[in-house]
């Protein structure tokens, strides 16, 4: 009989946990991250990868959708440096300029809709480079140059946005200000080894100061991953640099000149330059006194 009952007893266990192997609790699972993407009938998301804020523009357009079927549990909107590759360090103090920051976190609790997030729902479209940004102090100048943006979103499942799989929409967008190095449009001439351009310190502009640093190089296009810069195949670097970078070194040779650079000078021996592909692009990398950079991209 205490055999029998045994049996018995065993083969519910069996059963029950059979049962639930089988539950809908497996079955449905969320193991997805929540999505982002443009915003209404956009395009693209806002803003773009490799994105110029140019002139005296004050502000970034903010524009994009975060879904998710389980439910939104955080997003996160974020921008820092990009001078220095990803060390985030400086040699030198910067005086009167800062650099532009941006962190913003949007909880579950903040938001209408918990499955669907739309930028200008009740948010603020805009990310400011002046005192409307909490990180930046009132008359202060913004850092000109490249900056990492990322938006980052996660669910009430825990799962998050990854950058390895681009589900966290990330990229550079550059700040480019009259008061930093002024890069001219460069032309190579291959069949007549010629160059043409030139990187100069604004003299017109009170804020400017003398250039100290200069990285041209030679790279190509990512095509598995746009929103990634390319591989370099050659680099030229002149000068000292404010900040240290972890993928090239921070000093070079003797820059001609601190005020106007003629790009023939430095490049028209080169022939690598000459021997650039349909799918690579010459950067032209220029850094001032202040900190200030300026890049540019040319075919």
């Amino acid at each position: 009989m205490k055999k029998g009952l045994f049996l018995i007893t065993i083969v519910s266990q069996l059963l029950f946990l059979s049962a639930c192997l089988d539950s809908d609790d497996g079955d449905d699972q969320d193991l997805l991250s929540p999505e982002i993407g443009p915003f209404a009938n956009s395009s693209n998301i806002m803003p773009e990868h490799f994105s110029v804020v140019a002139g005296e523009a004050m502000s970034i357009p903010l524009a994009f959708e975060v879904s998710d079927a389980s439910g939104i549990s955080e997003i996160v909107i974020e921008s820092h440096s990009g001078f220095d590759g990803h060390t985030h360090g400086r040699i030198t103090n910067t005086g009167e300029f800062v650099l532009f920051r941006y962190n913003h976190v949007i909880t579950r609790e903040a938001l209408d809709d918990p499955f669907v997030f739309q930028s200008d729902a009740g948010e603020d479209p805009t990310i400011y480079l002046d005192g409307r940004n909490s990180f930046i102090p009132d008359g202060a100048l913004v850092l000109a140059g490249p900056y990492h943006f990322s938006i980052k979103a996660t669910d009430v499942a825990g799962n998050e946005t990854s950058y390895a799989d681009n589900t966290t929409h990330h990229g550079t967008l550059y700040i480019q200000r009259d008061y930093a190095p002024q890069i001219s449009p460069v032309a190579i001439d291959a069949a007549n080894r010629t160059v043409t351009g030139s990187v100069s310190s604004n003299s017109a502009n009170a804020s400017s100061s003398d250039i100290v640093f200069l990285w041209i190089y030679i790279s190509g296009r990512n095509e598995e991953n746009p929103m990634q810069e390319g591989e370099i195949s050659e680099e030229w670097i002149w000068g000292s640099s404010n900040w240290p970078h972890q993928f090239r070194p921070n000093t070079g040779a003797d820059l001609p000149d601190h005020q106007m650079i003629d790009l023939s000078d430095l490049l028209s021996n080169e022939q690598a330059v000459f021997d650039m592909q349909d799918n690579e692009l010459l950067t032209v990398w220029a850094e001032d006194a202040n900190g200030n950079i300026s890049v540019k991209f040319f075919e």
